[in-house]
């Protein structure tokens, strides 16, 4: 990565250090580093942009760079929102006290700031953001959980409890039937699936699960018993696979975004 500023470059040494005491770190930055996240949160580009260097850039979880010009255009067109909390915070000196690096994390992503003193005020120079991976241990047991939930609602019929582990925009793939896309039609072909066939038993096993900062893709085989409720036909035992991506919320629990299955025997719905 090619560096705007000497201080960018100083700043990932410092992280080899301890960090800075909080009675080593001026009260004006922290004044300085609580407002501008007050503005963020606020969508305030006038005032985040008092609190910003002209020369600033920023390197988002993309890895593409924005400058302060094209920031304070995304917070014009944004709406205020929840107050943005730090979590982790911490501080490293830089060229002696009149440069600090801060680092936090928020949900999960991790940011890296310059801070630097310009004509009397302290002001983000750089922003590194970073992805966190989630520990995948965890991130597959919230998925065994909430596909205990997902069988269980099954077996009693409950399509609310169904549609609410997908997203909003989440799209369902089903086998033999048109795409349900979005909360709407995915609410529809469960209530109408679930009108025909009464599942007397539903199994869902995890084979492995491929987890990035803000999705995990699981694939798995599923089995169930499905009686019609017309009563004039037999109960159907099927098998099969499926593949489903989960995003994670900004409230750490995760949702399917996308989701389709197919079944193992020939000619089977």
């Amino acid at each position: 990565m090619i560096t705007r500023t000497p201080f960018f470059a100083a700043a990932f040494l410092t992280l080899l250090a301890p960090h800075t005491s909080r009675a080593q770190v001026p009260a004006a930055l922290r004044a300085a580093a609580a407002a501008r996240m007050t503005a963020l949160g606020q969508s305030d580009a006038a005032k985040w942009g008092q609190l910003t260097s002209d020369s600033f850039t920023v390197v988002g979880t993309d890895g593409r760079s924005l400058t302060k010009a094209e920031r304070i255009a995304q917070l014009k067109a944004g709406s205020p929102g929840q107050a943005w909390v730090p979590q982790h915070e911490r501080y490293h000196a830089l060229a002696g006290g009149t440069a600090f690096v801060r680092r936090y994390d928020l949900a999960s992503v991790a940011f890296i700031e310059v801070w630097s003193r310009e004509q009397g005020t302290w002001r983000a120079a750089d922003v590194q953001v970073t992805a966190i991976i989630p520990d995948s241990a965890v991130v597959r047991h919230a998925i065994d959980t909430a596909n205990a939930r997902y069988a269980d609602a099954f077996k009693r019929g409950d399509a609310a409890s169904l549609v609410a582990t997908y997203t909003d925009d989440a799209v369902v793939m089903p086998p033999n039937m048109t795409v349900w896309e979005g909360r709407v039609a995915i609410s529809q072909g469960f209530a109408g699936f679930l009108s025909q066939f009464s599942v007397v038993d539903a199994r869902l096993t995890t084979k492995d699960v491929i987890v990035t900062a803000d999705y995990a893709t699981e694939r798995g085989t599923y089995s169930w018993t499905l009686h019609p409720k017309s009563g004039t036909g037999p109960d159907i035992v099927d098998n099969g696979k499926y593949l489903t991506v989960w995003e994670r919320q900004e409230d750490g629990s995760w949702k399917i975004v996308r989701d389709i299955n197919n079944s193992d025997r020939a000619g089977a719905m």
